[in-house]
């Protein structure tokens, strides 16, 4: 053999062989990078999805819990307009449907027709829409009671039809059935509807026989309706003749479908989920507590023979042993999560209570979590073992061009791949001063170049969102922790930020044991910029407020100052002060700019505005602002807001306007400030829906008790 073949295969195999063994150990070093990245992307993703169903079944109960306050009031309501139904004298009875004429088209009331609602679930289990009558409401006597003895029941009873129609307008879609019963055997109930068997008697129900026993409002177990076939839960309550004694139960059923489904999980991961009502009850033979399990998923029958769940989705929890674990933490705590199988399945648990006796729980299963995370893995190693095809088909045609260049080649390729590695652990260990200096000639430099460009971005990402996250708990920290205690008068406030920091503001400041001063702000925007000045204003108004002088001195002295920082930025914020006064019921204020609040007399039904003129903060350093009073009536209410309130547009563009909260208010005149409150908050949730909170929302109530 020639000395140049010698040479060359000397060279070449001094070329390949390190190559090879560099190769190898790259390999193994991307494989263990890869595994690293996977392992800590499923940590990462773990902790994620925690968040997300934990902060999704608290959302869920929520929401729950506030339309089951709705049908509480609404019980309520209903409860008081059914005693003083039987305390009216004997009148010409109006018009009355028995439960019978609703079965014959020749006695039926006229607007009977088939509901998109109320489903009656056939015997081959097919569903039929129920003929109802949303105008008038069906009594029915058992066929124990003589209805010519209860006459003057049904003939007082007749006076709910219209309150009955007047409530289940407003629960709207929450409602299935609305209803009273008496101790006499005489029951209404609406929408108007037939069906009922022939031996129902409402005094021998559930609900009814809990209410009575109880005394109180309460939500009962789990019943099939009597007259759809439907799985419903019911909240009942008593009330009691004009003597006080005794008289009935009143009651609203609610289609349990309807509360799993009504208001779907949002999240990335929902289809993957699987949700469940867990309720508690005392088993009256055993005298001990006994749970059962509502599913939003229907089980099948081979299914549910080894969990014990039935086709309905319902099952007592003693009979499913993945549910067991669960019960100790329902029991001790009200919100909270955990690990556990279920169904054989690894899983997360969340769980968090929409009232007492009744939980809301989501199961997600971690195979998703790990899905996703070996993908990241796999797609990583992916990228490592296309980078090393490329270094070793180049060194290759290098080394049958150039013998000599093999080893050189090899070797570049391989410190390049090794610095490419070293910087993205560098980077996984949270160092962002890291940099690529590698320089390859072609394609892969946009691989250089991008993870260099990359980096700043993402280090300056995480640095505002850490920045945002803190300015948003401080801000929050500058707003009241508690509503304030002033004798004579009941006062309550809140603020709804459109980002995590806003320009909106209230405050209450106590000037002394028997004055304090409540005050409402709006700056210019929203974002960082506008919290900043928010914050300054809350502190130029709670020095000056500390100081002694009349109320129009301390917003003309807020102003000079704030208007120093604001004079070449051009922001502004519009501003209500007030004092009130605990002896004398008196109100002094001072209106930069801000709307006016609207103030409601309830003896006289009419509303007015504590007008008054006034400049923003921040336009003129030299206004001079002017004082208002004037004396408060007993019950009257104060409403303090700011535009976001009634600026409010929903998915149509409508605005929520002030008449709506008007409406709020004087139908609400007899709540206290605090739920007066949260019906204005509930309110411009409904209204809203699913369109994004655009502006600051804040508001103050003041309410005259005394």
């Amino acid at each position: 053999m020639k000395l140049r073949w010698k040479i060359f295969i000397i060279l070449l195999v001094a070329s390949l062989v390190p190559m090879a063994v560099v190769t190898l150990f790259s390999q193994k070093a991307s494989k263990e990078l890869g595994k690293s990245l996977s392992a800590q992307t499923q940590q990462t993703l773990f902790e994620e999805v925690r968040r997300e169903i934990v902060s999704a079944t608290e959302n869920y109960a929520m929401i729950t819990g506030e339309a089951g306050t709705s049908l509480n009031f609404a019980l309520q309501l209903l409860t008081l307009e059914a005693g003083i139904a039987l305390s009216l004298p004997l009148s010409q009875p109006g018009k009355v449907y028995f439960a019978e004429d609703f079965e014959n088209a020749a006695t039926a009331p006229d607007d009977l027709a088939p509901s998109p609602i109320h489903m009656k679930i056939m015997e081959d289990g097919h569903h039929a829409s129920k003929l109802i009558s949303t105008n008038y409401p069906n009594f029915f006597v058992p066929s124990t009671v003589d209805r010519a003895a209860v006459q003057d029941d049904i003939t007082r009873f007749t006076t709910l039809s219209a309150k009955l129609k007047e409530i289940a307008g407003k629960l709207d879609h929450r409602l299935f059935w609305i209803f009273a019963s008496l101790e006499s055997g005489v029951h209404i109930s609406f929408p108007g509807h037939g069906g009922y068997p022939e031996d129902y008697d409402a005094r021998l129900q559930p609900w009814y026989l809990q209410a009575r026993e109880r005394g109180g409002f309460s939500w009962g177990q789990p019943l099939v309706d009597a007259t759809t076939n439907q799985l419903i839960l019911t909240a009942s309550a008593p009330f009691s003749k004009p003597d006080g004694s005794f008289a009935g139960v009143a009651g609203v059923d609610v289609l349990i479908p309807n509360i799993l489904l009504e208001n779907q999980i949002s999240s990335q991961w929902s289809s993957n989920m699987q949700s469940f009502l867990v309720g508690v009850s005392k088993n009256p033979d055993r005298k001990e507590q006994e749970f059962w399990i509502l599913s939003q998923k229907q089980e099948s029958d081979e299914a549910g023979k080894g969990a014990g769940h039935s086709t309905t989705g319902m099952t007592l929890l003693a009979e499913d042993p993945d549910f067991s674990k669960l019960t100790q933490h329902i029991t001790s705590d009200n919100v909270g999560s955990l690990e556990m199988p279920y169904q054989g399945v690894d899983s997360f648990w969340a769980f968090a209570e929409i009232f007492p006796g009744l939980h809301f729980v989501i199961v997600a299963p971690k195979s998703m979590v790990m899905e996703l995370s070996e993908e990241v893995g796999k797609s990583f190693s992916s990228y490592i073992r296309s980078q090393t095809v490329i270094s070793i088909a180049a060194a290759l045609l290098v080394i049958l061009l150039v013998a000599g260049m093999a080893l050189f080649v090899s070797k570049i390729n391989t410190k390049d791949i090794k610095t490419i590695v070293s910087g993205m652990k560098r980077l996984e260990q949270g160092d962002f001063s890291v940099r690529l200096g590698v320089e390859f000639k072609d394609e892969r430099d946009l691989i250089v170049t991008t993870f260099n460009n990359i980096i700043p971005k993402l280090e300056e990402h995480l640095r505002m969102s850490s920045a945002l996250g803190v300015a948003e708990e401080v801000q929050q920290s500058l707003l009241p922790g508690a509503d304030p205690t002033l004798e004579g008068f009941d006062i309550a406030g809140t603020s709804l930020y459109c980002e995590e920091t806003g320009g909106d503001y209230y405050d209450f400041i106590q000037i002394n044991e028997e004055r304090l001063a409540v005050v409402v702000g709006d700056v210019s925007g929203h974002g960082v910029s506008s919290a900043l000045l928010m914050a300054t204003a809350r502190a130029l108004v709670m020095l000056r407020a500390s100081m002694p002088g009349p109320t129009a001195s301390i917003i003309n002295d807020v102003n000079k100052y704030l208007s120093r920082d604001t004079y070449h930025t051009g922001n502004f914020m519009t501003f209500f002060y007030c004092e009130l006064g605990a002896m004398s019921h008196e109100i002094r204020w001072v209106r930069a700019g801000h709307d006016p609040a609207l103030i409601y007399k309830p003896e006289s039904d009419e509303f007015d505005e504590l007008k008054g003129k006034g400049v923003a903060f921040g336009l003129d350093s030299t206004f001079e602002y002017e004082e208002f009073q004037r004396t408060l009536g007993l019950n009257q209410i104060i409403l303090i807001g700011t535009d976001g309130i009634w600026e409010m547009c929903n998915e149509a563009g409508e605005m929520f306007g002030k008449e709506k909260l008007k409406a709020i208010i004087r139908n609400n005149s007899s709540a206290t400030a605090k739920e007066i409150l949260t019906m204005v908050t509930v309110a411009l949730e409904d209204f809203r829906g699913a369109k994004h909170l655009e502006d600051d929302v804040t508001m103050v109530v003041i309410k005259v008790v005394v």
